[in-house]
């Protein structure tokens, strides 16, 4: 009868377990990011009274006779299946749909995974989780080693725009003064006598400036980022018409009527962004968007905006992209200039995770989880590489705690123990009545 004990105080203890599982879901059901736990039981080792016997041609088979001795908790598993989205708006907050993970260091630089998304952008520029964990960003694709490097704007910049040196040297396509010159041809007249100028693909302000100065009664050159015409008489009369090309109107030529000379905007800016220190021309960043791709756009003060893009000679590396408010211009590669002291890419892009076997990582609280024994080869890298899921801003993702499945579960712990007590009861009084049949 001893055996009836044991069997039911490993049913009261499996029991246990599972009701103190139940009420961490439950106090849990409104945790950012949170997964729910699921208890599963095993059987215990049998004490075999019999392990019987094939049939023979005299007697059939007998079967064998064992006896359980109980049940145990075979495994405690967290569910990853994905939580409801929770709307807040907020351009800094996140959620995954899929099978990803955000990275974030901890205090002691430990890369941890997480589900939870709700970040936000703390006073030295860090994207942080309201647990004032680091958001950690990434400047590879795809690759099995983590980043160190976190997520941080620069909070306060001096840009300096100027016009680029290498605005005469560069085929019209590439300028980034928002030049959408179409190949074709325009006309220069001197005193009625018209010169036709051919635009080509190749054609650089240098190359049209030379064109331009073969006219006889004009002169060319590119000046600051401006293509400049001169009149060699000013009383001569000069006129710039389209042709089949709309050079004329989208570099927006026009006549100086004092100097008589036309000159265009500028073509090609130089941008050199470096940390405020002058407070009367400082930048204070005002806004900060993350993109569905996992990437971050800061907004000054005076609508000029510095995000990242993908390197269009290295898909795999990224690049800054500066944007001005006034006049609207993007300002991308050698005209670019960063300084690794205010940021560099991988401040400005995301870092992802993904693990083969997700219920092998170790929870440590916080809403993070470091990798396991069993949770398999880790990836790590950007949203863009397509291996992380997809990315929803302006909202974060809720515990995924289903309440009815937990009261279920609870009611069932409850009659388990119930049960169990009521065997270990009955196994009592058996060994009660055992006691009485000795005395005399």
């Amino acid at each position: 009868m001893s055996q009836a004990f044991y069997s039911a105080m490993t049913g009261l203890n499996a029991g246990q377990t599972k009701i103190n599982v139940v009420a961490d879901n439950i106090a849990n059901m409104n945790t950012v990011g949170f997964k729910q736990s699921r208890v599963d039981f095993a059987d215990i080792y049998y004490n075999t009274l019999s392990s019987g016997s094939a049939p023979g041609n005299t007697i059939g088979g007998i079967n064998p006779r064992q006896i359980g001795t109980g049940v145990r908790v075979s495994s405690i598993t967290r569910d990853f299946t994905g939580g409801s989205a929770v709307t807040t708006g907020i351009s800094t907050h996140m959620s995954i749909k899929g099978n990803g993970f955000f990275t974030v260091l901890s205090p002691s630089e430990e890369t941890l995974l997480t589900r939870a998304g709700n970040f936000s952008i703390d006073a030295d520029g860090y994207l942080v989780l309201p647990n004032g964990y680091k958001a950690i960003g990434t400047d590879s694709q795809l690759g099995t080693t983590t980043s160190k490097t976190p997520v941080k704007i620069p909070t306060l910049i001096q840009p300096t725009t100027t016009p680029s040196p290498n605005a005469g040297t560069l085929p019209l396509s590439q300028l980034n003064g928002n030049v959408n010159v179409t190949p074709g041809t325009f006309t220069v007249s001197v005193d009625g006598a018209e010169t036709e100028i051919t635009i080509t693909d190749a054609s650089t302000l240098n190359s049209i400036a030379a064109d331009i100065d073969a006219v006889n009664g004009v002169g060319a050159s590119v000046v600051d980022g401006k293509l400049v015409i001169t009149q060699d008489d000013p009383a001569a009369a000069v006129t710039l018409n389209n042709g089949t090309s709309n050079f004329v109107t989208d570099m927006k030529l026009t006549e100086n009527q004092t100097t008589h000379e036309f000159t265009s905007k500028v073509a090609h800016y130089h941008q050199e962004v470096n940390l405020g220190t002058d407070m009367t021309i400082a930048q204070k960043a005002t806004n900060v968007d993350i993109y569905e791709d996992g990437t971050l756009e800061v907004t000054y003060a005076n609508g000029d905006k510095l995000s990242v893009m993908q390197n269009p000679n290295d898909p795999t590396q990224m690049v800054f992209k500066y944007t001005t408010g006034n006049p609207a211009v993007t300002i991308t590669g050698p005209d670019l200039v960063v300084p690794e002291g205010v940021a560099v890419p991988a401040n400005f892009q995301i870092q992802m995770a993904s693990v083969v076997n997700p219920e092998g990582l170790i929870a440590v609280g916080s809403n993070a989880y470091r990798e396991g024994a069993n949770s398999g080869m880790t990836m790590f890298g950007a949203i863009s590489s397509g291996a992380f899921g997809v990315v929803n801003t302006g909202e974060y993702e809720g515990s995924n705690v289903d309440l009815a499945e937990q009261f279920a579960d609870m009611v069932v712990s409850q009659r388990m123990i119930e049960a169990n007590s009521r065997v270990f009861d009955a196994a009592s009084q058996v060994m009660q009545t055992l006691t009485y049949l000795g005395r005399s």
